[in-house]
């Protein structure tokens, strides 16, 4: 058997402990695969799920292995247990990805060790295909953004009257307008790879 284990230091381990075995129980077919993107090749996804938990401890029993959690006041603590090398690092992966996802706003970090302490390797995952569809979105809406004000600019600046003093303002009005929607993209993909990252 491998095994490796990890703690992660909160002052919500119970409420943590709790979150991530109530999904993984509700989730029916078991825990959610990336459909191709990270450890999870294909889709493959745990076939059968068990869990049980309390406030202190829980265990998530999968086909491929086992998970046994454990809250204290200074923490909560997750050991892994698997048949071989690749099932561990599924499982490693699964848990990562779903509590710095449950934990993003306390900033939860979960490093795996082996029982000599050293570093346990778990796959990188890929943020999942809808934060690319996110961030397309965003990017479309601010160039209609832009497109629909570069168009109401051409209508005022067609007015003879307003074409002097007025076509100063609305230019700067527009300028302000496309830095800030471009700011606010920048900070979405800057969340987002920093967010990927984490995974």
């Amino acid at each position: 058997m491998q095994s490796a284990e990890a703690h992660i230091t909160t002052d919500r381990a119970s409420r943590y402990l709790v979150q991530l075995c109530r999904h993984a129980g509700q989730m029916g077919h078991g825990l959610p695969a990336d459909r191709g993107h990270g450890p999870h090749p294909g889709g493959d996804r745990p076939k059968d799920v068990q869990t049980e938990w309390s406030a202190t401890e829980g265990t998530i029993s999968l086909d491929w292995g086992i998970c046994t959690l454990r809250a204290t006041p200074e923490g909560l603590t997750l050991r892994v247990e698997a048949v071989d090398e690749d099932r561990l690092q599924r499982i490693q992966a699964i848990l990562t990805r779903n509590l710095t996802r449950m934990g993003r706003r306390d900033a939860l970090t979960v490093d795996w060790r082996r029982p000599d302490g050293t570093t346990a390797p778990v796959p990188a995952t890929t943020p999942p295909r809808r934060s690319r569809h996110l961030t397309l979105g965003l990017a479309v809406a601010a160039v209609l953004a832009v497109a629909v004000h570069a168009g109401l600019a051409v209508g005022v600046l067609a007015i003879p009257q307003w074409a002097g003093l007025g076509t100063d303002a609305v230019l700067a009005i527009i300028l302000v307008m496309v830095l800030a929607k471009a700011g606010l993209v920048v900070a979405h993909l800057r969340r987002r790879r920093t967010s990927a990252k984490a995974h």
